[in-house]
C-alpha cells in the first residue's frame, strides 16, 4: 500500500512502481548489487531495462540484483467507482461495480469505505459485496474525499484506493489561432560571435467558445477555502524544512550569524563554492568550524583576486588569512581556484546538505538576499566535485599570478 492507507502515493517510496493500476500482490527479495552499478552508468543499458520493466533503476537502486514477483489479483477483474448526481428524492450517491474473473465468485468479499471531510475521517464502514457486485450508497452530498479497501477471507487485501474527491466540473475553452506563427531568432549571449537560437512566439488567438460541463455541489463547499489555507501552511512548512531564509536589505550581521550557526553544526565536511570568495570571508565564517571533525574545501575563482594597482594583493591577503585560520583555529582549508567563467552561482555544502546562496558570502545581507537548502543536493555535490577537478590549487594559482606579474609577456 505504499506510504500508508490514508495517504496518496507521492512516488518517493512506492514499493512497486512498475505495476501500473492493476491490482496485484507484490513479493520482493533484495539481493546484492555488487558489480551492477556499472550498468547504471550506461545510458543504453538503463533505457533497455526501463522499457521492459517499466522501472528506472537509477531511481530505484534497491532493485539492482533483486527479484520481484507480481501476482495479479486472482478474484477481481475490474472495479468501477464513480459518483451519481442527485435526482428528485435522492441525494448524490457513490456507485461501486465489482466484476469477477471468469469462473470466480464474489462470495466472501468485503468492502471497507472511509470518507474524509476537511482532513478529518468522517465515516468508516465495512459491508459485504453482493453477489451481483453492485453497491449504490447514498451519501447526500459528495463534497469530501472517498477511499476504499476490498478484502478476501483467504487472499487478504485485493484492491485499495486512497481517498480522492470526485470530478464535478470541466471547463472547455476554444481559442482559434489568428495568423501564422512567428519564429524569433536571438543570440545566446552578449558576444558578437555568440551562436543564435530560434523559438516560437506566442500566436495570437481569440476566445470563440467557453463551456462549463457539470454541476457544482448543492451545499456551500468550504473545502476550497480549507485547502487554500492548508496549502499555505504546507508551503511555510516546506520553506522551514528546506531552510528558505530571506535577508532584507541591511541585514548583513543577521546573515553572517546565520551562516556561522550552520557551519558550527557541521559534523564531517564543509565546502564553499563562491566565485567571489576572498580572504575576508575566511575570518568572517570559518572560525565557527570544528577542526577536529570537519574538513574544509574552498572553491573560488580568479574574480575574487582582481584588484586595482594601488590596492594590496588579494592573493597575498588570502594566503595570510589561510595561515591565520590554521594557526588560530587549527582549521586547515584546502583552497582551489576555477577559471572565472565556469562558476556563477554560490553554494554552501555542509555534510550532505547544500545551501543555494542568492549573493556571495561577501555581500550576503548587504542587499536583499535569499538562501535555500536544496531538496536534492546529491547532483549539486557531484557537479561541484567535477569542478574541483577542473580547478588548480590556490598555491599554484598564486605562483602563476606572481610569474605573470614578473613577466607580463608570458
Amino acid at each position: 500500500m505504499g506510504e500508508g492507507q490514508f495517504a496518496h502515493h507521492s512516488g518517493r517510496s512506492h514499493p512497486a512502481p512498475f505495476i501500473g493500476n492493476a491490482p496485484a500482490r507484490i513479493h520482493r527479495r533484495f539481493g546484492s548489487k555488487e558489480g551492477l552499478d556499472l550498468m547504471l552508468a550506461d545510458d543504453q543499458a538503463a533505457a533497455f531495462v526501463a522499457r521492459r520493466l517499466h522501472l528506472n533503476l537509477r531511481l530505484y537502486k534497491e532493485y539492482m540484483g533483486s527479484a520481484a514477483l507480481v501476482a495479479p489479483d486472482p478474484i477481481l477483474k475490474q472495479i468501477d467507482h464513480f459518483m451519481i448526481p442527485a435526482s428528485p428524492g435522492k441525494g448524490e450517491r457513490i456507485f461501486y461495480r465489482f466484476v469477477p474473473r471468469a469462473g470466480e465468485s464474489l462470495a466472501g468479499l468485503k468492502l471497507t469505505t472511509y470518507d474524509e471531510q476537511n482532513h478529518l475521517l468522517t465515516d468508516f464502514a465495512t459491508q459485504d459485496i453482493p453477489k451481483d457486485g453492485i453497491l449504490d450508497i447514498d451519501k447526500g452530498d459528495c463534497t469530501g474525499t472517498y477511499g476504499y479497501v476490498v478484502t478476501h477471507p483467504e487472499h487478504g487485501v485485493l484492491a485499495y484506493s486512497p481517498p480522492y474527491p470526485f470530478l464535478r466540473q470541466i471547463g472547455l475553452n476554444m481559442h482559434p489561432v489568428l495568423g501564422g506563427g512567428i519564429k524569433v531568432s536571438v543570440p545566446t549571449g552578449e558576444s558578437a560571435n555568440s551562436p543564435r537560437m530560434e523559438y516560437q512566439a506566442v500566436q495570437r488567438s481569440t476566445l470563440a467558445t467557453q463551456n462549463l460541463i457539470g454541476e457544482a455541489a448543492r451545499i456551500p463547499n468550504v473545502n476550497a477555502r480549507i485547502a487554500i489555507a492548508a496549502s499555505r501552511r504546507e508551503k511555510l512548512a516546506n520553506a522551514k524544512q528546506y531552510g528558505q531564509r530571506w535577508f532584507p536589505d541591511g541585514s548583513r550581521e543577521e546573515a553572517m550569524r546565520f551562516i556561522q550557526g550552520e557551519l558550527r553544526r557541521a559534523k564531517s565536511k564543509v565546502m564553499i563554492a563562491d566565485p567571489y570568495l576572498a580572504g575576508l570571508q575566511l575570518g568572517q565564517f570559518l572560525y565557527a568550524v570544528n577542526p577536529e571533525t570537519t574538513s574544509v574545501t574552498l572553491l573560488t575563482s580568479g574574480l575574487a583576486f582582481k584588484s586595482k594597482e594601488q590596492e594590496p594583493s588579494k592573493t597575498d591577503d588570502f594566503s595570510l588569512r589561510l595561515a591565520q585560520l590554521e594557526k588560530g583555529a587549527k582549521v586547515t582549508a584546502k583552497a582551489y581556484v576555477l577559471p572565472s567563467s565556469i562558476l556563477h552561482d554560490r553554494f554552501l555544502v555542509i555534510d550532505d546538505a547544500v545551501w543555494f546562496l542568492g549573493n556571495s558570502l561577501n555581500t550576503l545581507g548587504d542587499k536583499a538576499s535569499l538562501i535555500v537548502k536544496l531538496p536534492s543536493p546529491d547532483e549539486v555535490i557531484d557537479q561541484l566535485e567535477r569542478m574541483l577537478k577542473q580547478s588548480i590549487s590556490f598555491d599554484d594559482y598564486k605562483k602563476r599570478q606572481a610569474k605573470n606579474h614578473e613577466d607580463p609577456a608570458s
